[in-house]
């Protein structure tokens, strides 16, 4: 410690039993915006990576060939006919590809370090980037099962994944406190 200074000085405090110091004249790192409890980044990027892997599939698929695809094509379960069907591109694009885009940039969004993100917009997209996952998914069952009468496994685990997404990402935004209140508890 240099000569002339106070442990308390050091701690942001005048000298030995003076005041505080003004706190405006203390520099300090800002904190995260939110503090989401322990498991929504953990089950956030999980979700996310295996929505990854799903999505890669059938994207693969799309652009090799439906019949890849593990799954029955006879039956109310047939991958190929909803992979191929009018309803398989939204705006000339493909669904597939779409659902890749979104889980990978759901995954940058959802990661623990996304979670500790200083700017409070990380947090907004991230929600915003759920409902629109949800939304989406909300169409596309639609189309599914009333549209064509038919269902993809595959589909159906990014569905689900998807609405398992929101629900983390919507309780972990409720669920987070701010950093001066978890500083408070303690």
């Amino acid at each position: 410690m240099a000569p002339g200074t106070s442990s308390q000085s050091k701690l942001g405090r005048g000298a030995a039993g003076g005041a505080p110091a003004d706190p405006h004249d203390q520099e300090f790192a800002p904190g995260p915006a939110i503090v989401p409890p322990r498991w929504v980044p953990i089950a956030s990027t999980l979700i996310c990576v295996l929505a990854v892997l799903d999505s890669s599939y059938l994207t693969y698929a799309h652009f090799s060939s439906a019949t890849i695809l593990a799954c029955s094509t006879k039956g109310f379960v047939d991958c190929a006919l909803v992979t191929t069907s009018v309803y398989s591109h939204f705006l000339g694009l493909p669904v597939s590809v779409l659902g890749l885009a979104w889980s990978a940039g759901m995954l940058v969004l959802c990661n623990p370090w996304a979670w500790r993100a200083v700017s409070p917009w990380v947090g907004r997209i991230r929600l915003l980037g759920s409902v629109t996952g949800a939304g989406m998914v909300i169409w596309l069952m639609y189309a599914e099962l009333v549209k064509l009468r038919h269902l993809c496994e595959y589909c159906t685990l990014v569905h689900i994944l998807t609405i398992a997404l929101f629900i983390v990402v919507v309780f972990g935004t409720a669920l987070a406190v701010h950093p001066e209140d978890e500083l408070a508890a303690d």
